[in-house]
Order: C-alpha cells, then sequence, then structure tokens
C-alpha cells in the first residue's frame, strides 16, 4: 500500500511570550510527530530569557489533560494526561529599541532588519521556511494593540522593500488565538497609525482572522514546562477578508495550528457567510464541500457524501449553482451525480500555492456570494468575538464575589479587596478561582444578570442596526457554549427575547431614526406608551435558577478547578499563629487588563452610543467596573458619586483612553461606528487609489 504524502509545507510565526505560546512550542515543536514534518515554527517575543537556552530555542515540555469531553467537563469523569516535548526552529526575540541585532540565527543577509522583520520575512533566519504563512498573536488583549502596531511597522516595511512576495502569492494570515477586545478595531488604528506616507496599498495580500474563545486552558510556572488543562470545545473564527478564498486559506493553515486532524476538531466561520445555525446564509457550507480535496486531500480523490454535497459539488457553473438551490432539474440531475472532487492526484505542488483550480472550485474562488458583498470586512463576525466572550463576563465577576466577601475580609483591611485565607484548612495555598470563587452564590447570580440580561439588551440592538435584515450572526451565538445557549433560548431568554421584552431595542431604534431623519411629530402617536421601557427585575425566566446552575457549572468544571486566583500575599501576614493570610487581588494580572476595560468597559460603551440608560440598563455592569476599577486605582466609568446626569459615564471617564469602548476611538453614534467598521483593517486606500487612476485617465484629462 503507498504511503501517504507528506503535508504541504509551512511556516508558523507565534508573537508574544504567553503560555499560549508555550504550549504551541511544545505540541508543534515536537519533530517525533509526522503531522508536523515541513512546519517550521518560529517565535518573536520579549521574553529571550524564557524561550531561549544558552542562546538555542529552548525546549518545552507540555502535560495535557485528556478529557472525557471537552463539552462537558466535569469534575467527576475521568481523564488521561498525555506529554507533548517540542522546540521552535528559531527565536527572534525583539526589544523596545527594534534593535536590528541580537539572537534568533545569521544577520549577515539581513541588512537594517529588525528581529520581527527577520521572524516575518524569513531573511537570515536559521530555517528555510521563507516569508511566515501566518502570524498568530498569543498574547492577552490588553497587548494587542502595541503588538499590531509592531506587526504593521514591520510588515509596512517589508512591503516596501519587496520582501513579503507579490500578489500573485497568497494571502500572509494575520490575527490572534483570542479575537475579544475588538481585534479588528485594533488593527484598523494600528495600520492607521503606522502607514507610511504616499501608501495606497499592499504588494501581497494580506488576511486578518480572531478565534472567538482562546483554545487552550494552560498555564506555566517555570520555563520549558507548561501545563495544557483543557480544550474550548469549539473553534469559531473571523476572517477579513470575506471571500471563499481567505477562508479556504485560513483552514488550511489554522487546521495545522490547531491540530484538527488529531483533535477531530473543525474550524466554523462567523459572520454572514457562516453557516444557517451560527446566523449566516450557508455560504461557507458550499464552499467546504466543494473545496474539501483541495483542503485536506493530498493527492486523492475523494466523492460527495450525500446527495446535498453531491448537488453543490456538481454545480460547476453559478447557474447549475443556482439552480441546484432552488430544486430545479439541474439539481436534480446533479444530485444523483457524485463526482471525484478537484483531484490533485500527480500534483506535487502544496495547496497553498495560487495554481489554476478546477470547477466549482474556480468559481467559489473567484466570486463573491451577497453575504460577503453585504460585509466585506467581516465586521460582524469580529463583532461576535467581541460580543460573545465568555472571559470578560466571568473573571470580573467571580473576581467581586471573591475577593469583596464581607465575610471573608480581616478587620480594618483596605478597601482593596483584601481577604483572609487559610492554607493549612482550606489545602490550597490560594482561592481556587472557579471551584472556590465561582462557588459563591453572588458569582452566579452576577454572570447570569449580566451575560443573560444586560450583555443582550446591547447585543440585539446593536445587531438590528448593523446587520442585514434576516441575518442573526451575532445573537445566534450567545451565551459562549452551546448547551447554556440552548437552555437560554429555550427559556425563552434570547437576546432577540430580552430586547423585546425590555423595549431597548425599539427605543434604539426610534433613537437611530431620530438622529438621521429628525422627529417627525406626526408619527408621536405610534409609539406604545404604555409599554415599559429598560432594565427590571423578572426580565429574565427562572433568574434565580439559572444563576445557581451557573455556579454548580464553573466549580464543578474539571478544565478549570485547578485555576488559582490571582493574587497577591502579604507578607506581614505569613507568620500568623493559625496560619491565616492576608491576600488581595493583583489588578496587573490578565483577569483584570483584558477583561475590565477591554471587556464589560466595551459593553457600557456601546450601550451608550445606542442611548441606554446605564444606571438602570446595565446597573450590575456598572457595579461591577466601579468596584473593580477601585481596586485598579483607574477611573473606566464615572463613579457613583459624579454621575450628575450631565457627563457622560463612559465618554466623560478619565482613563477612557486605555479602554477598548467605542468613545475611546472618538465614536459616539451608531453612524460614526459604521463608517469606522468602513475603514480597511490594514490600512488600504481603495478610494485614494481609484481616485489617482482617475485622475490620470484620457477622459478626466480632457475636461
Amino acid at each position: 500500500m503507498a504511503s501517504s504524502p507528506p503535508p504541504p509545507r509551512q511556516t508558523t510565526l507565534l508573537v508574544g511570550g504567553s503560555n499560549g505560546t508555550a504550549t504551541l512550542c511544545a505540541i508543534l515543536g515536537d519533530r517525533s510527530n509526522p503531522a508536523n514534518d515541513g512546519h517550521t515554527l518560529r517565535v518573536a517575543t520579549r521574553s529571550s530569557a524564557k524561550y531561549l537556552d544558552r542562546g538555542a530555542p529552548r525546549t518545552w515540555r507540555c502535560a495535557e489533560k485528556k478529557h472525557l469531553s471537552d463539552v462537558v467537563s466535569a469534575d467527576f469523569l475521568p481523564t488521561r494526561s498525555v506529554t507533548h516535548v517540542g522546540t521552535p526552529h528559531a527565536v527572534f526575540p525583539y526589544g523596545n529599541d527594534e534593535d536590528s541585532s541580537g539572537a534568533g540565527g545569521p544577520s549577515s543577509n539581513a541588512g537594517e532588519l529588525t528581529q520581527l522583520e527577520r521572524a516575518i520575512s524569513g531573511v537570515g533566519a536559521p530555517d528555510d521556511g521563507g516569508v511566515a504563512d501566518v502570524v498568530v498573536l498569543a498574547c492577552p488583549v490588553s497587548a494587542h494593540l502595541s503588538l499590531l502596531r509592531r506587526i504593521a511597522k514591520a510588515l509596512y516595511r517589508l512591503d516596501s522593500r519587496g520582501l513579503l512576495g507579490t500578489a500573485h502569492r497568497p494571502p500572509i494570515l494575520i490575527g490572534t488565538l483570542y479575537g475579544a477586545g475588538g481585534f479588528d478595531w485594533m488593527a484598523r488604528i494600528a495600520f492607521f497609525k503606522e502607514r507610511p506616507g504616499g501608501f495606497v496599498g499592499w504588494k501581497r495580500p494580506l488576511a486578518l482572522f480572531g478565534l472567538k474563545a482562546f483554545p487552550y486552558l494552560c498555564k506555566s510556572l517555570k520555563a520549558g514546562e507548561v501545563s495544557l488543562h483543557g480544550r474550548f470545545p469549539q473553534l469559531q473564527v473571523a476572517v477579513s477578508p470575506s471571500n471563499a478564498h481567505t477562508r479556504h486559506r485560513a483552514r488550511v493553515l489554522l487546521d495545522r495550528v490547531l491540530q484538527n486532524a488529531a483533535t477531530g476538531k473543525k474550524l466554523e466561520f462567523l459572520g454572514l457567510s457562516s453557516a444557517e445555525e451560527l446566523g449566516g446564509d450557508g455560504t461557507v457550507g458550499e464552499e467546504s464541500v466543494a473545496l474539501q480535496n483541495e483542503s485536506g486531500g493530498h493527492g486523492t480523490i475523494e466523492t460527495a457524501s450525500s446527495a446535498r454535497s453531491a448537488m453543490m459539488i456538481a454545480a460547476q457553473t453559478h447557474t447549475q449553482l443556482k439552480e441546484a438551490r432552488e430544486g430545479g432539474a439541474a439539481g436534480a440531475v446533479a444530485a444523483s451525480m457524485p463526482p471525484p472532487v478537484l483531484s490533485a492526484t500527480g500534483n506535487k505542488q502544496s495547496p497553498l500555492t495560487n495554481s489554476l483550480p478546477a470547477s466549482p472550485a474556480l468559481d467559489l474562488l473567484l466570486t463573491r456570494s451577497l453575504s460577503d458583498h453585504a460585509d466585506p470586512s467581516s465586521s460582524l463576525a469580529f463583532l461576535t468575538c467581541t460580543l460573545n466572550a465568555t472571559n470578560q463576563i466571568l473573571h470580573p465577576c467571580i473576581l467581586l464575589a471573591l475577593f469583596d466577601d464581607a465575610s471573608m475580609k480581616p478587620a480594618g483591611a483596605p478597601d482593596d479587596g483584601t481577604i483572609a485565607w487559610n492554607p493549612k484548612k482550606e489545602l490550597t495555598p490560594l482561592p481556587r478561582f472557579y471551584a472556590d470563587g465561582a462557588a459563591k452564590p453572588l458569582a452566579g447570580q452576577l454572570i447570569t444578570s449580566i451575560a443573560g440580561g444586560e450583555m443582550y439588551f446591547v447585543i440585539d440592538a446593536l445587531e438590528r442596526l448593523l446587520s442585514p435584515r434576516g441575518y442573526d450572526p451575532i445573537s445566534a451565538l450567545h451565551g459562549g457554549e452551546p448547551v447554556g445557549r440552548r437552555i437560554m433560548n429555550w427559556l425563552h431568554n434570547s437576546p432577540h427575547d430580552l430586547g423585546q421584552r425590555s423595549g431597548l431595542t425599539t427605543a434604539a431604534m426610534q433613537k437611530e431614526w431620530r438622529n438621521l431623519y429628525g422627529n417627525d411629530e406626526t408619527a408621536e402617536g405610534d409609539e406604545d406608551e404604555e409599554q415599559p421601557i429598560g432594565n427590571a427585575p423578572g426580565l429574565i425566566h427562572r433568574e434565580s435558577i439559572l444563576a445557581k446552575f451557573m455556579s454548580f457549572g464553573l466549580s464543578h468544571n474539571s478544565r478549570l478547578n485547578a485555576v488559582l486566583s490571582p493574587c497577591i500575599v502579604d507578607e506581614s501576614s505569613k507568620n500568623s499563629p493559625d496560619g491565616t493570610i492576608r491576600i488581595r487581588p493583583n489588578t496587573t494580572t490578565r483577569f483584570f487588563t483584558d477583561d475590565t476595560q477591554h471587556g464589560l468597559c466595551i459593553y457600557l460603551g456601546l450601550a451608550e452610543l445606542l442611548g441606554f440608560d446605564l444606571e438602570r440598563d446595565m446597573k450590575q455592569t456598572l457595579y461591577v467596573v466601579r468596584r473593580l476599577q477601585k481596586w485598579m486605582k483607574k477611573e473606566f466609568v464615572l463613579p457613583a458619586e459624579q454621575a450628575d446626569g450631565k457627563r457622560k459615564i463612559v465618554g466623560s471617564a478619565r482613563d477612557l483612553a486605555e479602554t477598548s469602548a467605542p468613545q475611546a476611538f472618538g465614536i459616539h453614534t451608531v453612524r460614526e461606528l459604521r463608517h469606522f467598521l468602513g475603514l480597511d483593517v490594514f490600512g488600504e486606500m481603495q478610494g485614494v487609489g481609484a481616485e489617482g487612476r482617475l485622475g490620470k485617465s484620457g477622459l478626466v484629462s480632457r475636461l
């Protein structure tokens, strides 16, 4: 039996020194794994001591805890352990001075390139991987903007020197393992800020991606060692630009980075072109059927396995595809003839090249669906990642429940979250964040009222104002994980339900009408003045029961139960007679810096933009942010005593610029938000280029 051909070549660059980088170094850098053959792995980081061992790339050992199910990882279910050992091919330590010298490989051919520029271009690298195919940010959300600015500056310089390749090469994929905090917003700012004068467009195309949820729950306490406590059950991604070619490219590259062939997981694309159950029109389903062999066949011929698949594959032209969708004669014929898909037999080219595909792939890769035209930058897909991220809900609420517990507060302790903890009695050195913190009733109550109520008001109103009619790409993925989403839908607690019962969606649409067209007094009588508007008790069905289940589920999750709380120990309390210590929350960790100003503050900013009364409609979210910001000694929203009704609670806050609220971007209306989302994520100025060509044209020159 002939052996399978080796996997295609791929070069992956990990940017950042986080726990996720360490985990991928161990898994993707494992040379003994045949799946990693031809996969060049580079790391660019400021943590040189962590990723270099005496000048050479450090070997990482990852102990992975395998669960019976990633969907339901209860602590009473059995688990097993797997160890991964791997080493990246090259490490490029960069500093704040953008020095072009340093470790990471030979520099004789690198000229004046910085370490990050070498890592991206492959010039002067100790490997033969060439230009990176995919650049992955594995870092906290709060680091997105600073790293994107570095990457943007490097890409602009490399592009100007022709070191990225030409327009005939596939796009370089740039993105993050966690797309929360408005990742595409940050890309627009970074590439705008770093754009050199006279720049119009890229010589080689670029593509942006962001995963909805961080795929790994991992922690490294020692250089060279990392623990992987579990994997997120779903892999959902936003990709820009929105077209079949970019999605196909992203699937090929990210499937390998995320080890989907080994785990059996599949990448799901978000946005208007997503599957119908994800709020889209199903475009990606048709593409995946037609391109299945292109992305993973490796020289084999595959046939359609179902009538629908056969129908789509057999649609060799746009006309046939349309007839097949509508159930016409051509569709019936196609359904009975399952042909081979894009045979690659004898073709030694990598699927990552731009070799001319056959139909129907040629049609799908070259044309665009109506949904892709409606949102060419996938802004709604990235909004899905931003507004449905679970960490920004869970972490702040659990922090407050744990560190604001009056029963654990020592006498005379300052109002900075200080609590008492006895390691001998509790049998853990510090409180377990989920097992102890989420077990407190207040945690479940806050999470339910915010995630199942206040956030839903914002999601429904914003989606109505930004998304085409009939699509719900944001609200379709509410509630984080699928089990909770089904329960909320069954109880009629979806964003649409909450938006309607609160009257806030209608109020936001009426406000936008007045902003755009003025106030037509003749229509005043049509408004239902008797319907109460705003957040009120009882809007969430079965709220108290949901809160109890929330606390129980989080505190008994086997993926989460080993995570300790981010604490600082009061050294003066270590010598107490009974072993009790005083601890306070570490406000410099991502539990604070990511999830407060780049999570909850986005919701508060959007609610203010939509015209909500924050004190009434976002009461619990506002309470959580005000308490946490006090511990952080920041002002992301106006404190309660300063909220006089005259100043904006979000827009007037002292430290607004440190958040990702839209007001920090200079956005105060829905119309301004639409204009901002219309900007190119990579700083291209298509309008300027088109006007330049127009000005030089023969017709205009005659005028």
